[in-house]
């Protein structure tokens, strides 16, 4: 079972995916602060590129997770709901990944950071295509809310 076979909890769907978020978005406050002490490292074309990478991905985790929170209040297709659900924990979890690996590779330092995915993103990202392409519903989406 993976977050698109099993049920869509009644609770919070999209808990990890705001937790995530949150943490993106702590960590990458850090870590500005952290290289705004060093001059020479906020005139490199690489780090000031690499915060313009950052600061996109947090906001299309963002919008994916606004848009999640949309479709699971409004009355659209069960399948649709899960996708959407799945693609902002993936977009979460990836804008938390890049953060947490530009910090190392800018302060030297790594912030652990607690909580873990329930399955592999990749499944996640199978799953989804295979919607989109194929139109292929993944099974028992959304037995019980």
């Amino acid at each position: 079972m993976n977050a698109l076979t099993q049920p869509i909890s009644a609770g919070q769907p999209l808990a990890k995916s705001q937790h995530d978020l949150h943490n993106a978005r702590s960590l990458l406050d850090a870590t500005l602060r952290f290289v705004r002490q060093h001059e020479q490292a906020t005139q490199d074309p690489y780090v000031i590129s690499r915060f313009g990478d950052l600061h996109i991905r947090i906001e299309v985790a963002a919008a994916l997770l606004e848009r999640a929170e949309e479709f699971l209040s409004s009355t659209e297709d069960d399948t649709e709901i899960s996708v959407a659900i799945a693609e902002s924990h993936l977009a979460s979890a990836d804008a938390l990944s890049a953060v947490s690996n530009a910090e190392f590779e800018l302060t030297g330092q790594r912030t652990a950071l607690h909580g873990s995915l329930h399955d592999p993103l990749r499944w996640k990202l199978h799953l989804i295509g295979n919607f989109r392409l194929n139109g292929i519903h993944p099974p028992s989406v959304r037995s019980a809310v």
